[in-house]
């Protein structure tokens, strides 16, 4: 039988072209043939059933987690072939096809919904500067801190939320703009461990009950996408100053760990903790 599914394709990195575009896109890659096929809507989700098809690979759920589609759950008949798209709200979607080889069909759900939940919200970014580095291979913070902020903020944009990156900040302590009524602020850093640990944690202002909430909410949404140990939550005091919008810092790799600096290097993994950090802010919002 040619109409065998053969893949998925997910692509759950900030980096995506298609999330760029605000769609997300799930690719269904056939042997040969693409199978006829129809598309249910149950409640917020889709239902994609190939009829007459079968598949090599296991039924079983496949996480995508990008702040629309939270995952597809396969399975296999007898004669079909079903493909159930969870979705976190509801979206329109598009489906294109290509019969190469493999045949593709790729299926796109739209991002912009999302905007409902983050048009006008005003989030302070904050990578954090420093001048030395205890990174065994002498990688500066603030290259990957960097990169990390600008694709949360890019992400952001995409859905009319406001942004505002802090240039040159020293210090966690977000620099409050007084123009700017900031929702939420969030920092990133790295720090060096005197317990040689491996992971990523987020610190949150010990006088501020909603900064401990978007810090567990951040690091659940971090434990997601991150193959690092999570370190968990902590308490830390940002200032004598009493902010009232919620602070927090994520920490997405220990700066001294071998292990954790060959992750801070790669842009895949910058790009996963970027999604992770705008879901954990969708999140936050609903």
């Amino acid at each position: 039988m040619k109409r065998v599914l053969t893949n998925i394709r997910l692509d759950t990195k900030a980096a995506n072209n298609c999330i760029k575009e605000n769609k997300s896109l799930i690719g269904f890659d056939f042997y040969t043939d693409i199978p006829e096929y129809s598309v249910e809507k149950l409640d917020d989700d889709y239902i994609l059933v190939f009829k007459d098809a079968s598949m090599n690979m296991p039924d079983g759920t496949y996480t995508v987690d990008d702040g629309i589609i939270d995952k597809i759950i396969l399975k296999c008949s007898k004669k079909n072939v079903e493909a159930t798209v969870k979705l976190s709200m509801e979206a329109d979607y598009v489906i294109k096809t290509a019969n190469e080889i493999p045949a593709k069909l790729d299926f796109y759900v739209d991002r912009t919904p999302l905007k409902n939940i983050l048009a006008d919200k005003k989030i302070a970014l904050n990578p954090v500067y420093k001048k030395i580095t205890k990174s065994p291979t002498n990688l500066l913070p603030q290259v990957p801190m960097n990169d990390i902020t600008k694709k949360v903020s890019e992400l952001l944009n995409l859905l009319s939320a406001k942004p505002f990156i802090i240039g040159s900040n020293y210090s966690d302590s977000i620099a409050i703009n007084n123009d700017v009524k900031y929702d939420i602020a969030i920092s990133f850093a790295t720090e060096a461990s005197l317990k040689d640990e491996s992971g990523f944690k987020v610190y949150y202002d010990k006088q501020n009950e909603n900064s401990k909430k978007l810090a567990e909410i951040l690091n659940n949404a971090i434990e997601q996408k991150s193959p690092l140990n999570n370190l968990g939550i902590h308490a830390k005091k940002y200032s004598d100053e009493l902010f009232e919008i919620p602070i927090v810092t994520v920490v997405p790799a220990i700066e001294n760990s071998r292990l954790d600096d060959a992750h801070l290097r790669d842009i895949d993994y910058r790009s996963k903790i970027a999604l992770a950090a705008f879901n954990g802010i969708l999140e936050y919002f609903k």
